[in-house]
């Protein structure tokens, strides 16, 4: 199914939340917590159960942890339930509603679940539903969802992407019980991968600067010129414009929608056929972006094979320049996590450098040697036998 608009409002205020959390900006002293989310234990969602025709569960992978991102805009409700069996959420056509009697509610808010459960919270209570959203779609750190750890000597001995074990959330689906089930899965990081362009200056006044990504690379670019600048999105779409006025966005550019809500589809992923809908989104002519189109080609099976620094990706990043038209080609290197050079490797480099210094070094003398002939050969100026006499002239 398509997804609605409704989707990247709820991820937005989940990461607000989270992000205000982190900070310490709406929390009070932790009363519960628990360790914090290993990034390289991953979960899957494998399958649910019942069949749910027209809803969408998704688990997503954040910088702050796994998500659950649900929407359901049938007339049958969802019901999630906690870890013991009491309804969390319900959510449905008229929107979220959320069970303020259970704890769980309270650390489905923050990724680590450190936050203060009230006194009046409690396991197996009557519930007490408050509603939280009008629109029939939620996202929540469920922490069911990294409760697998390794300790660094097992994974020193874990193979990437093996499987750890498995989980699952318990949910109702109308009056019939079902569950949402997955896995995790070990991922260890990969390394760096590094962009490069072919041109950090491809206008006058405009700079581009390659940023490092894991896996996807970025790029940085400033507009000091007085000409406007247009970034064009993964679809060609205008994505980004860069004025002396500052940096706007297109609010219906399918890579500004994806930079904003990576589980868009559909309708609410955007249209890169209609006029551009600018909207600001930086007063400085500067803006920082990631690349989706600059990712590794592999899967990661193949990128965790990978042993030297191997490019894996060649792009290119088109801008407009007053209705010109400047492609900046680029390429995304994978150095794997632990790489160094081999000492044969390093002579080589060396001796290439050797090389390379020594045939300078023969070129320049060459180049004196013949010119000091030329000199020598040119033929030399008879004395006339007369003085020059040096003064003013009458």
């Amino acid at each position: 199914m398509t997804q609605s608009p409704s989707v990247r409002r709820a991820w937005r205020a989940l990461i607000a939340v989270a992000v205000a959390a982190a900070a310490g900006l709406v929390l009070a002293p932790v009363a519960q917590a628990h360790e914090g989310t290993d990034f390289e234990i991953v979960a899957i969602l494998d399958r649910v159960s019942p069949e749910m025709p027209g809803v969408t569960m998704k688990v997503e992978t954040t910088p702050l942890g796994p998500q659950f991102v649900l929407e359901n805009p049938t007339p049958t409700e969802v019901t999630v339930l906690s870890s013991v069996g009491d309804p969390l959420f319900k959510i449905g056509p008229a929107g979220v509603l959320g069970n303020f009697r259970s704890p769980e509610w309270y650390t489905s808010k923050v990724p680590n679940g450190a936050i203060t459960i009230p006194e009046r919270a409690a396991e197996r209570g009557t519930p007490v539903w408050a509603r939280v959203s009008t629109d029939p779609a939620w996202g929540w750190f469920d922490h069911r969802l990294h409760t697998v750890k390794l300790a660094p000597e097992q994974k020193a001995v874990t193979p990437p992407l093996a499987q750890l074990g498995s989980w699952t959330v318990p949910v109702m689906f109308g009056e019939t019980l079902g569950s949402v089930d997955g896995h995790y899965e070990f991922r260890p990081r990969l390394g760096s991968f590094v962009p490069e362009l072919s041109d950090g200056t491809p206008a006058p006044g405009v700079t581009l600067s390659a940023l490092p990504g894991d896996p996807r690379p970025g790029v940085s670019v400033a507009n000091t010129g007085a000409r406007e600048i247009v970034v064009l999105g993964q679809a060609g779409e205008p994505y980004l414009r860069l004025t002396s006025a500052g940096t706007e966005a297109n609010g219906a550019s399918p890579t500004w929608i994806a930079s904003q809500n990576p589980s868009a589809q559909g309708a609410s992923a955007g249209d890169p056929t209609v006029p551009p809908q600018w909207v600001s989104v930086n007063l400085a002519p500067q803006y920082s972006f990631s690349i989706p189109w600059a990712e590794p080609e592999q899967d990661l099976a193949g990128l965790y094979q990978i042993t030297e620094p191997t490019v894996v990706r060649q792009w290119g990043l088109t801008l407009v320049v007053d209705g010109q038209s400047v492609v900046v080609n680029g390429t995304t290197t994978m150095y794997p996590l632990g790489y160094e050079p081999s000492v044969w490797g390093f002579w080589l480099l060396l001796g290439g450098a050797l090389l390379a210094g020594a045939g300078a070094v023969f070129a320049v003398v060459v180049v004196v040697r013949r010119r000091r002939a030329a000199a020598a050969n040119q033929p030399k100026a008879r004395p006339t036998g007369k003085k020059e006499r040096v003064g003013t002239p009458s």
